[in-house]
């Protein structure tokens, strides 16, 4: 029986909108902060011989029509890819999708002030320069919302290079807003020191977020996704969903690792004694599956009990949860693995029979299973290779 069917490939067109969706709200957010600098030059009068005040305004604007742009780019090709179900609206209305609705929500938020500071520059002679500034500053706002839009709702989050754009992004605004309030004699002492205070606190709280949320393990679930809806991703591109959170981490928010009751070194969990090798390591593994009946919404639940077949002869089960395939598979909308004893693993891809996992045991363990069964006794066979550390450029977990 296979454990996953994946018939189904995106066109050459959906691949070329993702990366399209990807890269244009990677530079949005770079030309927004480019755009926020260089208002805080041009505020701020500096000036050199080959740098003109004028051209500090001039580049200002640009930047910021090059941003929407841009922004736009994103907008349109998050619709056309079609990978979830977000639409034209979404866009406009903020915390109206199904689909991580607070941080879609937050981008709709920020793109619909960057349209109101676009339409009231055009209109800046007829509604005076009072509503014009007031409504200009808005862009400062603009930054925060669309930084925690993009850590909340891009699935390449935690890849090193998105990291350091928006970690250099950061320091760049901050760097500039600093140079602004240090220089910006006509505001009050206390006005001032306020908001050096907010921004402080803002990009903590930001930081924090962003280590506890979109860098942790089943954000997709915990973004606010519902698990119906990842099932109906997962089934519709043949793709795996993001593992749901283990039953241990349902309660709490995140998962946990419980280490093997015995000894300090962690051996002995239930009856006999249990180790689990260091990683890296590489073993063969041998084994059974069970498979419940199908509920009324056709999600079945398989279980694959197995061991290495080592000196350690660590037990190793990973549980699937989804719809039940057509072919005989299951479209993963949840899976959990527990090796050694060592509980709250998850698993985060599923492809035809390999199957790629995490786990705490006790330190992050990142498990590759190229499983076979034997189709007349349902005996499991292959391999399991454990490297440290999370998978490498994970994403955020919506089955690409």
């Amino acid at each position: 029986m296979m454990l996953a069917t994946t018939s189904s490939v995106a066109a050459v067109g959906g691949k070329a909108f993702w990366f399209l969706t990807r890269a244009s709200g990677l530079v949005s957010i770079v030309l927004l902060s480019a755009t926020i600098v260089l208002g805080v030059v041009a505020s701020v009068g500096w000036t050199t011989e080959r740098w003109p005040r004028f051209l500090s305004q001039n580049v200002h604007r640009n930047l910021s029509l090059l941003c929407i742009a841009f922004v736009g780019i994103h907008v349109v090709t998050t619709v056309l890819d079609g990978f979830v179900p977000i639409g034209f609206l979404d866009a406009v209305l903020p915390f109206h999708s199904p689909y991580r609705p607070i941080y879609l929500g937050l981008g709709a938020l920020g793109f619909d002030l960057m349209l109101a500071v676009l339409i009231t520059s055009g209109l800046r002679h007829r509604i005076g320069y009072s509503s014009w500034r007031f409504v200009h500053w808005l862009a400062y706002l603009c930054w925060p919302i669309a930084l925690l839009h993009g850590l909340g709702s891009g699935t390449d989050t935690p890849l090193p290079v998105v990291l350091l754009v928006e970690a250099a992004c950061t320091a760049a605004v901050l760097g500039a807003l600093a140079w602004r309030l240090t220089t910006g004699r006509a505001l009050p002492l206390a006005r001032r020191a306020a908001a050096g205070i907010g921004a402080v606190v803002v990009t903590v709280a930001i930081a924090g977020f962003a280590a506890v949320g979109p860098l942790r393990p089943d954000w997709s679930h915990r973004s606010g996704t519902s698990s119906a809806l990842l099932s109906q991703i997962a089934a519709k591109f043949g793709a795996p969903a993001a593992a749901a959170p283990s039953s241990a981490a349902a309660a709490g928010g995140t998962p946990t690792t419980t280490a093997p009751s015995g000894s300090a070194s962690g051996s002995g969990s239930g009856s006999g004694s249990t180790s689990v090798p260091s990683a890296p390591f590489s073993s063969q593994i041998t084994g059974s599956q069970s498979q419940s009946r199908p509920d009324s919404q056709g999600v079945i639940q398989i279980t694959l009990s197995m061991r290495l077949q080592d000196a350690t002869n660590t037990p190793l089960t990973v549980v699937l949860v989804g719809q039940e395939s057509a072919g005989g598979g299951v479209s993963l909308s949840s899976g959990s693995i527990d090796f050694g004893g060592y509980r709250g693993g998850s698993v985060i891809g599923l492809n035809g029979g390999t199957i790629t996992g995490q786990v705490n045991a006790p330190g992050p363990v990142t498990l590759v299973i190229n499983l076979q069964i034997d189709q007349q006794t349902g005996a499991l066979s292959g391999s399991v290779s454990g490297t440290p550390g999370g998978a490498g450029g994970g994403s955020g977990g919506d089955g690409r």
